[in-house]
This record gives structure tokens, sequence and C-alpha cells, in this order.
């Protein structure tokens, strides 16, 4: 009985982990943009450590759709809701 449970709950912990995750295509475009924007201020290392960091945690709290909603958002709005990624990874660099 119990082992029933335990790969139901693995198999929920699977699903509902991927529910909140951008796909590559989107990690990438979402990478572009970052780094171009980045580099500039914080040279070419630091963009690239910066922006994957920024993509990983977004990645862990949005999936592609909800992103999408994000940005249809006011720029405030989209800081609002990015903040959380963008400090933690600003205080890593």
């Amino acid at each position: 009985m119990i082992k029933r449970y335990k790969y139901l709950l693995i198999l929920i912990l699977l699903f509902t982990s991927k529910s909140h995750a951008l796909s590559p295509e989107y990690e990438k475009e979402l990478y572009i943009g970052c780094y171009t924007n980045s580099k500039t201020y914080i040279g070419a290392d630091g963009a690239k450590i910066y922006c994957q960091c920024t993509i990983d945690k977004l990645s862990k709290k949005f999936n592609d759709k909800e992103i999408n909603e994000v940005f249809k958002k006011t720029p405030e709005e989209i800081q609002q809701l990015t903040a959380f990624a963008t400090i933690e990874c600003e205080s890593n660099n």
C-alpha cells in the first residue's frame, strides 16, 4: 500500500514541477534579450552568470503561458512580478 502511494507522489511531483517551467525555446529567447541588455552594464561574463540565474529562477515560477501574461503588464508590474529573481541573482554577483 505504501509503495503505491510512493509512486503516486513521485508522479505528482514530476508533473507539478514541470507545470512551472519555461520551454527551452522560451528560455533561450529570454536569455538572449537579457544578455544583450546586461552585458553593457556588467560585462559579458557577469551577464552570462546573471542572465542564466534569472532565467532559472523565472523558470521555476512560471511556464510559457504565465510569463506571457506577466509581459503583457505594465513595466512596473513586470518589475514587481520578476523582482524576486533579479534581486537574488544580483546579490549572487
